[in-house]
């Protein structure tokens, strides 16, 4: 019972959301003027036939995230702890099983009054299916050379975590469109400043990349300072800032960072290459100075973490690699979900900046 509920109910589950009504749901009035009000926004003069494209394409794309995600969960569920050499027969009888059921759901829509499944619907789902595949296979490629037995506890996380952070993050991207459009004008209105910060980032191994947030500092805040940690009421942070800083909100366009495969969902906060922490006494300290500083390079940052979650906004960053280091020896796949969970715990209390005990 317990491997059926953990392993078989949660595939069952997500096909039974869309069999065999398929995405009914982005058919809905109201989807059409979300799509349609945010292309308007950033492209006032485009031509109703390219937003009419651009609109099938944002349908069509949650054919292939549902299709990935349910090869993916048949995949786990078929596998479990089976042996590794098996790895790949599993993953292909995922993706037949997969591909079928998809073929099924698109001659059954056929039936159902003003549907029409297509062959072209099915060939969206099948990408979906052919790119998870490709995922699990090029993920395999790391560790077939291991004997059975003798891998970390650590990898079975990596072998869910970037095909999580991908689906996830595509997922996020879509959905997350509307607020993309209502926080832009906020920003904007407030100081008639820009509306995205991108900045120098730490992320594994020491590589720099471009980290993309909403702005939540006045402009030119850094200016004469260079990279300081913000602290409760720093007073460079704007009221529309405090709104996004408390929810994490101001951190939402980092899910195209995810995607691109620079951070995780679940890691290690980024760092500013030059950032320096402002101790009591005024003196500022390299980050580099601080123990456990390149053991967190070992993993992708994350969009949140251990050290996010149970540590307050401002303390010491001794304490913050502290935590980050136990992560990387204990981090596995449910661990991951479970910071997830309570991060949206967090968010919806509006407690990410707090001094205090956030959970």
């Amino acid at each position: 019972m317990k491997k059926f509920l953990v392993y078989w109910l949660p595939p069952i589950i997500w096909a039974a959301l869309f069999f065999p009504l398929g995405n009914h749901y982005l058919s809905q009035p109201w989807i059409y003027r979300i799509v349609m009000n945010v292309l308007h926004f950033f492209w006032p003069h485009i031509a109703e036939n390219t937003a009419g494209l651009i609109y099938i394409l944002v349908r069509k794309s949650f054919h292939f995230i549902e299709y990935a995600v349910l090869f993916f969960l048949l995949y786990r569920a078929m596998r479990q702890r089976r042996e590794p050499r098996w790895k790949l027969s599993w993953a292909a009888w995922a993706a037949a099983v997969s591909v079928a059921y998809g073929l099924l759901d698109e001659s059954l829509q056929r039936l159902v009054p003003g549907r029409n499944g297509s062959l072209i619907d099915w060939g969206v789902d099948t990408g979906g299916v052919l790119a998870m595949l490709l995922i699990v296979v090029a993920s395999g490629k790391k560790t077939r050379d291991l004997p059975h037995g003798s891998r970390p506890h650590w990898t079975r996380a990596l072998f869910f975590k970037r095909p999580f952070d991908i689906i996830l993050s595509s997922l996020g991207l879509i959905l997350s469109s509307p607020l993309w459009l209502v926080f832009s004008f906020l920003i904007w209105v407030q100081d008639r400043g820009p509306v995205f910060y991108l900045q120098d980032r730490v992320g594994r191994g020491g590589r720099i990349f471009k980290a993309i947030k909403f702005r939540s500092m006045v402009k030119d805040a850094e200016k004469g300072r260079g990279a300081v940690q913000a602290v409760e009421h720093d007073p460079r942070v704007t009221r529309m800032g405090r709104i996004l800083r408390g929810t994490a909100m101001d951190e939402l366009p980092q899910l195209v960072n995810i995607f691109k495969g620079d951070m995780s969902f679940v890691g290690p906060r980024a760092l500013r290459p030059e950032e320096k922490e402002a101790r009591g006494d005024g003196q500022l300290v390299s980050m580099e100075a601080i123990p456990g500083y390149r053991e967190r390079l070992a993993v992708r940052p994350g969009l949140t973490g251990l050290a996010q979650v149970y540590l307050p906004t401002d303390a010491p960053r001794r304490l913050k690699f502290r935590y980050d280091r136990l992560y990387i020896r204990r981090r596995s796949f449910w661990r991951d979900l479970a910071i997830i969970a309570l991060s949206f715990w967090i968010t919806f209390r509006g407690r990410w900046e707090s001094r205090q005990k956030k959970i």
